[in-house]
């Protein structure tokens, strides 16, 4: 074995063992995808990453093509690089003759254009190597939008809550994960539109390289796989193999070139292909592959849609990896697509009782009775506050003094501010040493400030 031998076995063992790695299952593996996701970018990227390599393997397969003619004065060098250039052909009529009586091989016989006979050039075999790695980028883009959109943020929350339970944590890294959560939900509907888009641009992609391989192959993709399977099935000797048609291992080359009279000659030239042995088992195997994504896909966003339609759906699902968390809080939590979306991603990445744990302080802090987030959970000033205004409308009394005379109710009033722990209620409030203005009392004083502060959230 040769050095530039071993040199390419190290690089092909170093790609296979790179690829492994993608297959390999981690526990602690954080997936902030779906299985669409990972059989578009993950799984599809790998089988065509692997066909390149198997495409570029010449120490196993040789040349790419090898080419025999009669004639002495033409150099074999010559004869095969411009036969790989430009293209061979093979005859239409020739793959339904015989081959040892009528034809040397399918699609290799005389042309006789006199019959309706014509030639069939085969050009895709060049670009292989190129359209399997720009197919490879094209399954990839989808992923790659997804994880800019999320720039590891929902990873990131993940793996923090997953590290610890909720009560184990410190008082400041406990409220910090929960307002992320809140936070997360709060801009949840963009989140899951944009996931569900990408989903959307896998199903359209898919639907783009199966038309754009049909077209390389000259209309022969979109049968292939049924006509293979059927000729396999039926084993009959007269038939030959579809895949022929479409990756003939042996094609015809007309080479012309100037004579010693400078009349033009033409030169026919018998090619050989071995490489179509390897690219008949790719897109043999491509097909098949295409097929199972498309169902899988079609079938991902049919469930995607009814989520969207139905909420018993998408309680049904969160219940199936929250088992034992409340099931008011579920209901709450499921009423919109965008909370659910969350929802998921974490309790798929959770353990039952963490998860359980956190909704309870979510649910607890930060929604309120009619299942709407707060945003922020209330403090002791908001409470103070309330308690005020609640004794001062239990206080309220049907006769107020006029201007000039202290109501009787103003004095020693408590308003519920010791508790609050904070100096002073708010300037122009109530205050013992003022009397309201002409025409207002106390208590109409109190209920003007009670209106101008009541879009707080307590």
């Amino acid at each position: 074995m040769s050095k530039v031998q071993a040199m390419d076995y190290l690089r092909q063992i170093k790609a296979f063992s790179a690829f492994s790695q993608i297959f390999e299952f981690r526990a602690d593996q954080v997936k902030v995808d779906n299985v669409v996701f990972r059989l578009h970018s993950q799984a599809t990227v790998i089988i065509l990453m692997v066909g390149t390599m198997f495409v570029s393997m010449r120490q196993y397969f040789g040349e790419p093509i090898e080419c025999l003619s009669s004639r002495t004065d033409l150099p074999p060098n010559l004869l095969q690089h411009y036969c790989w250039l430009e293209s061979t052909f093979s005859v239409s009529d020739g793959t339904s003759k015989s081959v040892g009586l009528d034809v040397a091989y399918p699609g290799v016989k005389t042309l006789n254009a006199a019959n309706g006979e014509r030639k069939v050039h085969h050009k895709y075999y060049q670009w292989v190597y190129f359209i399997l790695i720009l197919q490879s980028i094209m399954f990839y883009v989808p992923k790659y939008l997804w994880k800019a959109k999320e720039a590891k943020r929902l990873r990131q929350l993940i793996m923090d809550l997953r590290g610890k339970h909720i009560t184990e944590i410190s008082e400041y890294d406990r409220r910090r994960l929960v307002q992320d959560v809140v936070d997360s939900l709060l801009i949840s509907k963009d989140y899951f539109y944009f996931f569900f888009f990408c989903e959307f641009l896998y199903f359209i992609n898919l639907i783009a390289q199966i038309w754009f391989t049909n077209i390389f192959l000259s209309g022969q993709f979109t049968k292939l796989g049924l006509e293979w399977l059927t000729y396999n099935h039926e084993q009959m000797d007269n038939k030959y193999d579809p895949l022929i048609k479409v990756f003939p291992r042996m094609t015809k080359c007309l080479f012309h070139k100037y004579g010693y009279s400078g009349a033009i000659e033409s030169h026919d030239a018998l090619c050989f292909l071995p490489l179509n042995i390897v690219n008949e088992k790719i897109y043999v195997v491509l097909w098949f592959w295409y097929v199972f994504i498309f169902i899988v896909t079609s079938m991902c966003l049919i469930q995607r849609v009814a989520m969207v339609l139905f909420p018993c759906i998408r309680y049904y699902k969160l219940r199936q990896l929250a088992p034992s968390t409340d099931k008011k809080h579920l209901e709450k939590l499921t009423s919109t697509v965008g909370n659910f979306f969350i929802l998921h991603l974490l309790a798929n990445n959770m353990k039952p009782y963490y998860f359980k744990d956190m909704i309870e302080v979510v649910v607890k802090e930060h929604f309120d009775c009619d299942s709407k987030i707060t945003g922020q959970p209330p403090n002791v000033l908001r409470r103070a506050v309330k308690n005020c205004l609640n004794k001062i409308n239990v206080s309220k009394t049907k006769d107020h003094k006029p201007f000039g005379k202290k109501s009787k109710h103003v004095k020693n009033l408590d308003i519920g501010f010791v508790n609050a722990n904070i100096n002073a209620p708010p300037a122009g409030f109530v205050n013992n040493n003022r009397e309201p203005p002409t025409g207002h009392s106390i208590d109409t004083m109190n209920n003007e400030w009670m209106i101008r502060n009541n879009g707080c959230n307590w």
